[in-house]
C-alpha cells in the first residue's frame, strides 16, 4: 500500500487537513471514500482528492459511525470508570476503558463497513449483527486496531498525520479483511 501512486503526497494532503477542525471533514469523506472502494472492488486504491463539497458531506457521514461506534463507547467507558472510582474499583475502571480502548477501532471498523453496504444509517441501528461482525473478525483485526493505536501514540504530535495515515491503514486491512469473509459467505452458501 505505501508503494501506490501518489500515497504519501495524499496522505500528507489527509493529514495536513486532520489538524484543522471542520475541515477535517473532508479527510474524513477521503476516508470514507477509501473504504467503500475498498469494499466494492477488493482492492486497495486511493481516491483522488477532488470534489470538496462532496467528501464535506461524506466526511459528514464518516463522523457519524466514528462517533457512535468510537467515541460513544470510549465517552461511556469513561463515566463508568468514573463510576467505579468512586466506589472503590479503580482497577477495574481502568481495565474497562482499556478493554473498550482497544475493542472500538474493531467495532468502528465494522459499523462503517456495514453502512457502506448501502449507505444507509439504518444500518447502524443492528448494534447486534455490527457486534457479532466485529467478533467474527476479531482474530484478524486486533492486529491493525493495536498497529493504529501504536501509530497514533508514537507520532502524537503530529495528530493529523497519525490518525489520518492510522486511519488509510486500518479502513484498508478491515475493508479487505470482512469483504474477504463476506465473500466466504457467499461462497459456502
Amino acid at each position: 500500500m505505501l508503494g501506490l501512486p501518489g500515497f504519501w503526497l495524499k496522505v500528507l494532503v489527509g493529514g495536513l487537513l486532520s489538524f484543522v477542525p471542520v475541515v477535517n471533514f473532508l479527510a474524513f469523506g477521503y476516508l470514507l471514500r477509501l473504504g467503500k472502494g475498498v469494499r466494492r472492488t477488493g482492492r486497495v486504491a486511493l481516491p483522488d482528492w477532488d470534489d470538496w463539497a462532496g467528501l464535506f458531506t461524506d466526511g459528514l457521514k464518516f463522523a457519524v459511525v466514528w462517533l457512535a461506534y468510537w467515541l460513544l463507547p470510549l465517552l461511556l467507558a469513561l463515566a463508568f470508570s468514573v463510576l467505579f472510582k468512586a466506589v472503590g474499583l479503580g482497577a477495574l475502571a481502568w481495565l474497562l476503558v482499556l478493554v473498550v480502548f482497544l475493542l472500538s477501532p474493531i467495532v468502528f471498523s465494522a459499523a462503517l463497513y456495514r453502512y457502506l453496504s448501502r449507505s444507509d444509517f439504518k444500518d447502524l441501528l443492528d448494534v447486534v449483527l455490527i457486534i457479532r461482525m466485529a467478533y467474527g473478525a476479531f482474530h484478524r483485526l486486533i492486529i491493525p486496531a493495536l498497529v493504529f493505536t501504536g501509530i497514533c501514540a508514537v507520532v502524537l504530535p503530529l495528530y493529523g498525520f497519525a490518525i489520518f495515515f492510522g486511519f488509510v491503514v486500518m479502513i484498508a486491512y478491515t475493508a479487505l479483511s470482512f469483504r474477504a469473509m463476506e465473500q466466504r459467505r457467499t461462497v459456502a452458501l
